[in-house]
């Protein structure tokens, strides 16, 4: 599960029949990633509570759980989870490191950072030069936790660790409310953030992580 998680972080699927309205993408859609955009160009750090959905189709799995993230500017990442307690991602400047306690407590998984990095920023993933990178549709509107959002399918046009993916956009405030991945493999993965704080300190401690001791490191990459 862990290189899954590597592979690609966050994301959402779209339904086939958005399919034809994906060939065109339409202008309102593209405004509204620019926008979005623009405001997280602003944003060095930020963190927000997660909720994370994976369902596995070749496993016939499905595996939620919940937690804090948070990244700071330019390649810092952290992905903490209270579900199941004690799981973490930790992206520390030099390595990705991916530890999962709940499954295998004596085994630990490390990359370097180059060579999964962009993968564990989904604001960089799906904001950087939108334009070149995605068709996109806007196919609706839906209210998360109260706050009205524009739902906007996505179709890579360039390389990408998703085949297709749908993000829920607060249009007013230009944040990413919501995001969901259709992955190469099957998978799909949709991940809902809450409680989003922008522009904060955050502690060092949040992005260093140590093995335990006894634990095997296995590098790949």
């Amino acid at each position: 599960m862990g290189w899954v998680l590597l592979a690609s972080l966050v994301g959402v699927a779209i339904s086939p029949s958005f399919a034809s309205a994906q060939e065109a993408g339409d202008e309102e859609a593209m405004a509204i990633l620019e926008g979005a955009a623009a405001r997280y160009a602003d944003v060095h750090s930020l963190c927000a509570s997660f909720s994370q959905t994976l369902e596995v189709t070749l496993l016939d799995r499905r595996v939620d759980s919940a937690g804090e993230l948070c990244q700071q500017a330019p390649d810092r990442f952290s992905m903490r989870f209270s579900d199941p307690e004690g799981d973490v991602v930790v992206a520390d400047g030099e390595w990705i490191w991916i530890y999962y306690p709940s499954t295998d407590p004596r085994q630990v998984l490390r990359a370097p950072l180059g060579s999964g990095a962009g993968r564990f920023d989904f604001h960089e993933e799906f904001l950087g030069s939108p334009r070149e990178r995605y068709r996109a549709q806007t196919v609706g509107e839906e209210v998360l936790g109260g706050v009205s959002t524009a739902v906007l399918a996505l179709d890579p046009i360039a390389s990408s660790p998703f085949l297709r993916a749908t993000l829920w956009v607060d249009v007013s405030r230009g944040l990413i409310l919501q995001l969901r991945t259709e992955e190469e493999n099957g998978s799909v993965r949709t991940v809902r953030l809450s409680d989003l704080r922008l522009n904060l300190e955050i502690p060092g401690e949040t992005f260093r992580f140590v093995p335990p001791e006894g634990a095997d490191v296995i590098t790949r990459g």
